[in-house]
C-alpha cells in the first residue's frame, strides 16, 4: 500500500508542475502579446474627418490661393475636404448649399458672408453641432464660430498709405469695388480713413460687381469721363485686371497716375511686371482655409474631453475654446516681389 500511494503521489505531483509549466506558459505568451495589440492598435489609423468649404463664384481666380489653401491642408492634416457651392455671385445658391450640407453631419463647414443671406443656414448648422468658420468676409452676428481672413478695413488702411506713399498727398481719385459687399465696402471705409487730411479727393465711384468684363467697361468709362484722375484704387479681385485692360484698350499707358489695387489674380500681376500698376494688396489667402482646418481639428481632439479649463465645464456654461476673430493680414506685391507671386512659380499639393 504503500508503494502504491507513493507512485499516485509521484503521479499527482508530476501532473501539478505539468499544469503549473503550462499556465505559466500562456501567461507569458499573454504578456507578450499583450504590448503586440496596444502597438496594433495605437498604429491603427483613425478615422478621416470630413470638412466642406461652401462658397460662390467659385470659378473666380481669386479662389486659386484658397484650393491651394485646401489642398494643403488635406494633405497637412490628413482629412477630407469637399467643395461645394454655385460659380456666380449667388448668396440664396450658396445658402442652399450650407443647407444640403448640414444633412451630411460633416465635422466642420468653411464659408463665406458677403451679406447676412447665409446667416440663418450658418445658425442652422452650428445648432445641429456643426462648427462653422467664416472665411474672407463676414457680416456683425454672422452665428459662425469664428471668421478668419483679413481685417478688412485695415486692408483698406494699408491702401490708402500706399497710395500716399508712392502717389503723395494729393490728387484725383477713382476708386472700383463690388460696392455692398461687406469686405469692399470696409476696405473703402478704411482707405478713405487714411486719406483724411490728405488732398486726395474721391472724383467718381465705379461698379465692378466681382466679375472683370464689368470691370474693364467700368474702368474704361472712369477715364473717358474723368481724364483728371492721377490716383486709381482697386477694391476687389476683378479690379485690378480691369484697371490694367482699360488702360491698354485707350493707349493710356504713359498717364501719370497711382494705381493700387487689391488680390493677385494673373493677369493683375503681369500689369504690376509690365508697370502699369504699382501694387497690390494681397491677402494670405492661402493660409486662411489652412488655419481653419488646423483649428478645427485641435477642436475636435479637445471637445468634451480635455477642454482648456475656461470654465469647470465649458459646454454646460455655453463657452466655446475657439478664437472668434483671426486676422491673417496682407501683404504689398510690387516689381521687387512680384515674382514669388506669380502661378507658374507656386508648388503644387
Amino acid at each position: 500500500m504503500k508503494k502504491a500511494t507513493m507512485r499516485l503521489l509521484v503521479v499527482l505531483m508530476g501532473g501539478m508542475m505539468i499544469l503549473i509549466l503550462i499556465l505559466a506558459g500562456c501567461a507569458d505568451k499573454k504578456a507578450a502579446e499583450a504590448p503586440a495589440e496596444a502597438e496594433e492598435e495605437a498604429a491603427a489609423p483613425k478615422e478621416k474627418r470630413h470638412y466642406y468649404y461652401v462658397g460662390a463664384v467659385l470659378a473666380h481666380p481669386y479662389f486659386l490661393d484658397t484650393w491651394i489653401g485646401i489642398d494643403y491642408a488635406k494633405q497637412a492634416f490628413d482629412v477630407d475636404i469637399t467643395v461645394l457651392g454655385p460659380n456666380d455671385f449667388d448668396m440664396t445658391a450658396m445658402s442652399a448649399a450650407i443647407e444640403q450640407t448640414i444633412a451630411k453631419k460633416p465635422d466642420g463647414i468653411l464659408t463665406l458672408a458677403w451679406d447676412s443671406t447665409p446667416v440663418p443656414s450658418i445658425k442652422k448648422a452650428m445648432d445641429a453641432g456643426i462648427p462653422v468658420i467664416l472665411l474672407y468676409t463676414t457680416v456683425p452676428n454672422s452665428g459662425a464660430l469664428a471668421y478668419i481672413g483679413l481685417d478688412n478695413y485695415q486692408a483698406g488702411v494699408d491702401t490708402g498709405n500706399e497710395l500716399i506713399k508712392r502717389g503723395g498727398t494729393s490728387g484725383k481719385l477713382g476708386i472700383i469695388m463690388n460696392a455692398g459687399a461687406s469686405n469692399t465696402e470696409e476696405k473703402k471705409a478704411g482707405a478713405l480713413a487714411a486719406l483724411e487730411g490728405t488732398d486726395w479727393e474721391v472724383v467718381v465711384q465705379a461698379e465692378d460687381q466681382a466679375n472683370t468684363e464689368v470691370a474693364i467697361e467700368a474702368a474704361k468709362s472712369m477715364f473717358n469721363a474723368h481724364p483728371e484722375l492721377t490716383g486709381i484704387l482697386g477694391l476687389d479681385s476683378s479690379s485690378g485686371t480691369g484697371i490694367g485692360r482699360a488702360i491698354e484698350e485707350l493707349g493710356l499707358e504713359d498717364k501719370e497716375m497711382t494705381i493700387i489695387v487689391h488680390d493677385r489674380e494673373d493677369v493683375t500681376l503681369e500689369y504690376i511686371e509690365k508697370g502699369i500698376i504699382d501694387a497690390t494688396v494681397e491677402a494670405k489667402t492661402a493660409y486662411a482655409p489652412y488655419l481653419a482646418i488646423q483649428l478645427l481639428e485641435n477642436y475636435h481632439d479637445r471637445k468634451m474631453e480635455n477642454d482648456v479649463p475656461i470654465s469647470a465645464d465649458n459646454w454646460e456654461a455655453g463657452i466655446r475654446s475657439f478664437p472668434q476673430f483671426i486676422y491673417v493680414g496682407s501683404v504689398i506685391i510690387d516689381q521687387d516681389n512680384v515674382q514669388y507671386f506669380l502661378r507658374e512659380n507656386l508648388p503644387e499639393y
